[in-house]
């Protein structure tokens, strides 16, 4: 369980906090809209996750074992490459204030903020490519040892990425539109070390499994 726990901790909060698609939404909709608007799209992959993961699991559990243990060592890849992203997002980033006011305004604003959300997230490819690989995987992995352990995974995971979202909307809207970057680029940091943790520990898994 622990392990359940550990994973999903990891990999939602490394990409609850790496800058991408819906976190530019969300902060560019807080500083438009304020604070409830925010949280709407904070919360958003509740909601559109759950079609992606749906797809995903049908077609990922019609597969045989030994495609879905192929499919793990991708998904470990996949992982490690996000991780590398963030650790780049954070080298490059300064340690001076970090002006969030200067994303730019999203093309969606025309739609209704839950639909910007789901918009986001459906037509964004990551979504797609980690639950098909490596979300699916570790979903169809947990539910065999213990379907407790895979519902433990899935409340961790976005546990953290929703939570993640929703510290940076509270922060940005408390702050008047503007965060620490040394905070974030720590942040950033210690997600991209966790999410590389993470990619090592399931490729040794799948490789020995």
């Amino acid at each position: 369980m622990l392990t359940a726990l550990f994973t999903g901790l990891s990999i939602g909060l490394g990409s609850g906090v790496a800058p991408g698609p819906l976190t530019g939404l969300a902060i560019s909709t807080t500083l438009r809209s304020g604070l409830g608007s925010g949280l709407r799209i904070a919360v958003a992959p509740l909601i559109s996750d759950s079609v992606i993961i749906v797809l995903s699991l049908t077609l990922v559990s019609q597969l045989p074992d030994s495609v879905i243990t192929i499919l793990g060592i991708v998904g470990a890849v996949v992982i490690a490459v996000y991780g590398i992203e963030i650790l780049w997002s954070a080298h490059k980033m300064s340690n001076t204030e970090l002006d969030m006011g200067s994303q730019n305004p999203t093309k969606l604003k025309r739609f209704p903020v839950v639909v910007q959300g789901a918009l986001v997230i459906f037509l964004n490819p990551a979504p797609w490519i980690f639950w098909i690989t490596a979300g699916s995987t570790m979903l169809i992995a947990f539910w065999r040892e213990s379907p407790v352990q895979a519902v433990i995974f899935l409340f961790a995971f976005y546990l953290a990425l929703v939570g993640a979202k929703v510290a940076i909307v509270v922060t940005l809207a408390a702050s008047r539109h503007r965060m620490n970057a040394r905070t974030y680029r720590l942040i950033l940091t210690g997600s991209g070390i966790l999410l590389l943790i993470t990619a090592v520990v399931l490729f040794i898994t799948y490789v020995v499994s």
